[in-house]
């Protein structure tokens, strides 16, 4: 952290380890603070991606308004020297940059104490004038997910632990009625057709954890496993807001562009089209042993950052929880978890 940082974050009574030196803050209009990021984390010139600590604008906006001593502090973002010229208004020249621009629409209409830059601004309704005339389409998954969970990174491991204990989804995930439970859901979007060219979102890898139908909500999780990162709100919120704009809405939401999603049955994708959701719960998951949260996001500022980020404006159609469970090893290997 540079000194300007750590001077800044003293004068409203924020105290933060490691918020990143490439994001810079000024507080020179208090009591509004601005904070502009790079054109990398913008996904607009070599992109990064958007859980990483240089780019999770939402994560660090919301920590620093759970922490503040400042309840009327205000925070615009920006990117350094972009101009309104940099988008066309037309299909995002690369998909990290897409998932910016959806992100800064989306946390700009629900939180009335964030706003953009004027140009940040009119690039924003350039991106939602573009949503608004076009029709786009979803990507199914095409094949089941990893099964070789011996060989699986650790949160894939756990990732499938969870899908595959009934305990586990009634204890720790509080899910008493589920009907439907599955992982690695796809979060692409392409204008008018699959292709190569013309995705709105990164795709590939790019996908929930799991998912539930629970009654009428569907929760989406983002599993964290000795990987404490404050990415993990930035991925939430996104996967949330797109869960609501596809599989709810069906319009993202402004209802002038359409979504058509497309059929498939892999990794119950026909279960969560067919669904008849009204709400979208994103929940983060955490193990509260070992390597857990990140040190910006103890239990007090968690709670902050609940209350703040379900204060949405969204009637209740978005809600935000964090959930924790222990990681505990097996003696012939392996991991189980518990509450």
């Amino acid at each position: 952290m540079t000194p300007k940082q750590r001077g800044i974050f003293k004068s409203i009574g924020v105290t933060l380890g490691d918020f990143p030196d490439d994001i810079d803050l000024d507080d020179s209009k208090s009591p509004k603070l601005k904070m502009t990021l790079t054109q990398d984390a913008a996904g607009f010139s070599n992109p990064i991606n958007m859980q990483d600590t240089r780019a999770c604008f939402e994560a660090w906006c919301l920590i620093i308004k759970a922490k503040t001593n400042k309840s009327k502090l205000e925070i615009e973002l920006d990117v350094k020297d972009i101009k309104e010229a940099d988008y066309d208004g037309k299909l995002p020249k690369n998909g990290h940059w897409g998932r910016f621009l959806y992100r800064i629409l989306k946390f700009s209409e629900q939180y009335n104490w964030f706003e953009l830059s004027s140009t940040l601004g009119k690039i924003k309704d350039k991106f939602q004038n573009y949503l608004d005339s076009h029709t786009f389409v979803t990507s199914a998954p095409d094949k089941k997910p990893k099964e070789d969970i011996a060989n699986s990174n650790l949160e894939s491991y756990v990732e499938y632990l969870f899908c595959d204990s009934i305990s586990a989804q009634k204890d720790i995930l509080n899910l008493l009625s589920v009907t439907t439970i599955d992982r690695q859901l796809p979060v692409s979007l392409f204008e008018g057709f699959k292709s190569n060219t013309t995705g709105v979102f990164t795709g590939g890898k790019s996908a929930i954890d799991f998912w539930a139908v629970n009654g009428d909500t569907i929760n989406v999780y983002e599993l964290k496993s000795d990987n404490p990162m404050v990415g993990v709100i930035t991925e939430i919120f996104f996967y949330s807001n797109y869960v609501h704009d596809v599989f709810i809405s069906k319009s993202l939401d402004h209802g002038k562009g359409s979504v058509e999603i497309e059929d498939g049955t892999y990794r119950s994708y026909d279960k969560i089209k067919g669904n008849k959701g009204k709400q979208v719960k994103g929940i983060m998951l955490s193990n509260s042993n070992r390597k857990g949260w990140h040190s910006s996001l103890g239990k007090p500022t968690r709670n902050e950052i609940k209350r703040i980020m379900n204060a949405n404006g969204m009637s209740g159609a978005i809600q935000y929880e964090f959930l924790e469970y222990q990681l505990n090893p097996l003696k012939i290997g392996g991991y189980y978890i518990s509450k």
